[in-house]
């Protein structure tokens, strides 16, 4: 990308991202709410969950590792406690964006629709954003599509006081992805940056930046995956294949999934996320594991859809799983 057109990407996305926030805390009391349903209430699956957020994030301009990041630091993506409740924590945050101090929102459908509780979190994280270049500095061009670039803005959706630890929190999560996504090295604002805990403008985008597309590649290429085809029961093993093309935007997601045959079936037993960097025009990925139960195992590879590009699967390996070395 050449950098004038990051800049004119970074003026309209500024402009856009601003419009949108004023129009999703506006409009959001007038969405017509489903009939709320008696507890005790059950949170969605983690696939569910990333699907919605992943969704409300591209619909309205941010990353999407950006909010997976946000709600696991808020709620660690649950919308109820384990007794089935609304989780409502000591400060009155509100279910998995933990929303305080909430205005103009239907506060009863903010405790139980998780879909309304990540659209007010987007909103506010949005109004956040439209801050620059009033209460902070703007990140290098300032386009929403770099992800170094929101920094401050989720600095924001914390609280905007000096030395606020809670960004290097969530680049933290981003970078470890939690076991639920796949972790991206995003860098942070250097500390060295902040004069009395705030920055001083200008910022430049921090480097390396790392760029994402809200428009979906077609399917990806995954090799099959590379796999001793025998090993013992609870013996750790490492599994690899290649993704193609590479993004430019960053790491594919790469989850592993272990099917175990039955007698009649195969049966999904777990998935495991990978770790990946890129080499050329592809991206390798590998993830180690255990296998505790003897028997016929079948391994594929899925690159899940999200922002970057669609789903695909692999042609499938397999392992057999043996008691004693």
């Amino acid at each position: 990308m050449t950098r004038s057109s990051r800049l004119t990407d970074s003026v309209a996305g500024l402009v856009t991202l601003g419009a949108l926030a004023l129009a999703a805390l506006a409009c959001l009391a007038a969405v017509a709410a489903p009939p709320a349903a008696a507890g005790p209430y059950v949170n969605p699956s983690t696939a569910e969950i990333r699907g919605l957020l992943s969704g409300a994030a591209v619909d309205h301009g941010v990353p999407p590792r950006i909010l997976y990041a946000i709600a696991y630091q808020e709620s660690t993506w649950r919308q109820f406690d384990a007794a089935g409740d609304p989780l409502i924590s000591g400060d009155g945050g509100i279910g998995i964006m933990q929303v305080t101090k909430p205005a103009g929102v239907d506060v009863a459908r903010l405790k139980t629709d998780i879909e309304y509780n990540i659209a007010v979190g987007v909103g506010i994280l949005l109004e956040k954003w439209g801050y620059a270049p009033t209460v902070f500095p703007v990140i290098g061009g300032g386009s929403p599509r770099c992800y170094e670039n929101w920094f401050f803005a989720v600095w924001a959706y914390n609280g905007w006081t000096p030395g606020n630890s809670y960004p290097y929190v969530i680049w933290g999560h981003l970078r470890d992805g939690r076991g639920l996504w796949t972790g991206l090295d995003v860098t942070p604002v250097p500390r060295a940056w902040l004069v009395d805990g705030f920055p001083v403008a200008p910022i430049a985008t921090p480097q390396p930046e790392h760029w994402w597309s809200a428009t979906p590649l077609p399917k990806p290429r995954l090799s099959a995956p590379r796999a001793q085809k025998r090993v013992a029961a609870g013996a750790r093993f490492t599994v690899s294949g290649t993704l193609s093309p590479k993004h430019p935007a960053g790491a594919h997601s790469v989850e592993l999934r272990l099917s175990r045959w039955n007698g009649s079936r195969w049966v999904l037993r777990r998935t495991v996320l990978s770790t990946n960097r890129d080499s050329g025009d592809l991206t390798r990925w590998a993830a180690s594991f255990t296998l505790a139960k003897n028997g016929r195992w079948q391994l594929v590879a899925a690159a899940l859809a999200d922002a970057d590009h669609a789903a695909a699967t692999s042609v499938a390996a397999y392992v057999r799983v043996v008691r004693g070395s």
